[in-house]
């Protein structure tokens, strides 16, 4: 249930990163108000310059009625009675200052692009009336409502989007940009998927822990949970955000990949480690030590361990590198806070109690955090082991604080240097019971 309770949680932030950028190339068709009296006004003017050529000085010469028949050139057609009055209503508010009714106002571009456009699909009215006119993407088509002096303009162009649209950084980078519940329809439901994961999360039962049995206290399995989140979720995510699409980021950003999931493996060894700690319960007996995992209880008799001492547990060399050079490759900020955690992971140690079994195999029991504060009862086992006449280990002993004493005399437990985290050397050893000595 515990693994389950977090599948469940890192499966729906998944589904809600995917949700949310899901990106629809389906074509539209965008359609604006066009003013042919201010357009002619403005002919040759770029970026507050007026540049004028034989062409546009040619265009602001004619008369408006020819101005709009060389522009429109043949595909000028009347809608009058055909449903357009809301569309060339809205869509002449969109260009000005007017007001948009609401269910209008989702059609506005994303960007809010100022020339005010508005959205449709192919298929919905009253833009499903042009189909046969548009012969490719980009091609425009100019409609007028009613003539004379009263007359209204519109202009009507159908688009097709590409992942080609999509950049590095800047995500989708073709304007305007189409509303978001054109570009990401599933965007809306994204919120509701993470939150149902974390429902699962908080509604299932947490197990209940034998009487008289040690575990580890629900705020530290909480806070293991939320580690686990953050090594997972954010690098699982990077890639489809910097492109802006989950397609998108294996067409074109397929390169982020091989340099943000090579963490995610080790989000995912958290969750299975935020389940074990979940279940995990000790209890001490007078001929064994049981304890609790995801998969059920497990007996160590007492008979079948030859001694116990303190281990001190600290990162992998490879992970402090990769911290450093990450630290080192960073800019302002960033670089800043990723040299502090450097520093913190290079001088992190973790105190756990090593039991060497006459197997060869040693069982590793984590006692205290990198603070130094206990989370577990290492006195009441150390006495239950005593009492049941296993030794301590005279020679070779490891101070969770300070570190070894003495040099390790003929079979004590090594100092632990291991290739994971603390908690996931001990969550593996108590799990796989395999020998992790090096």
């Amino acid at each position: 249930m515990e693994l389950w309770r977090r599948v469940f949680l890192i499966s729906s932030f998944f589904a809600a990163i995917l949700f949310a950028l899901f990106a629809d190339l389906s074509p539209v068709v965008i359609v604006q108000h066009v003013d042919f009296r201010d357009n002619q006004k403005s002919e040759g003017s770029y970026m507050g310059v007026r540049l004028m050529t034989d062409r546009t000085e040619r265009l602001a010469g004619l008369t408006l009625h020819d101005y709009i028949a060389e522009t429109t050139k043949g595909r000028l057609f009347n809608v009058d009675g055909r449903g357009w009055e809301p569309a060339v209503e809205n869509a002449v508010a969109a260009r000005g200052s007017g007001s948009l009714a609401k269910e209008w106002q989702k059609r506005l571009p994303s960007d809010q692009h100022p020339m005010g456009v508005l959205f449709f699909r192919p298929g919905e009215a009253p833009v499903n009336q042009l189909v046969s006119l548009f012969r490719k993407s980009n091609d425009p088509v100019f409609l007028v409502q009613t003539a004379g002096e009263k007359a209204v303009y519109l202009k009507a162009e159908r688009r097709v989007y590409s992942d080609g649209d999509f950049h590095l950084g800047s995500g989708f980078s073709n304007y305007p940009t189409p509303p978001t519940d054109f570009l990401y329809p599933l965007r809306k439901w994204s919120p509701w998927v993470a939150l149902a994961g974390l429902a699962l999360y908080m509604a299932l039962p947490w197990p209940k822990r034998p009487t008289g049995a040690m575990s580890y206290r629900r705020w530290r399995v909480v806070l293991c949970d939320v580690a686990a989140v953050i090594m997972t979720i954010p690098f699982f995510a990077f890639p489809f955000f910097i492109v802006g699409g989950v397609r998108q980021a294996f067409t074109e950003g397929w390169p982020l990949f091989f340099f943000f999931w090579p963490i995610v493996p080790l989000g995912i060894l958290l969750v299975f480690l935020a389940a074990w700690f979940s279940s995990f319960s000790l209890l001490t007996l007078e001929d064994r030590l049981r304890i609790w995992n995801p998969w059920g209880p497990r007996d160590y008799a007492y008979g079948a361990m030859e001694f116990f001492q303190p281990v001190v547990i600290k990162p992998p060399k490879w992970l402090i590198v990769f911290s450093w050079m990450a630290a080192l490759a960073g800019k302002g900020n960033m670089k800043v806070g990723a040299a502090g955690r450097a520093m913190l992971m290079s001088s992190a140690a973790w105190g756990a109690l090593g039991i060497r079994l006459r197997s060869g195999k040693d069982l590793i029991i984590g006692i205290t955090d990198q603070p130094g504060t206990d989370t577990l009862d290492a006195c009441r086992i150390i006495d239950a082991l005593k009492r049941a006449g296993v030794q301590g280990s005279r020679r070779g002993a490891r101070n969770p604080q300070h570190g070894p004493r003495d040099a390790p005399a003929a079979g004590a437990l090594k100092h632990q240097d291991v290739a994971a985290p603390k908690a996931v050397c001990i969550a593996m050893s108590l799990i796989l019971n395999t020998d992790i000595r090096h």
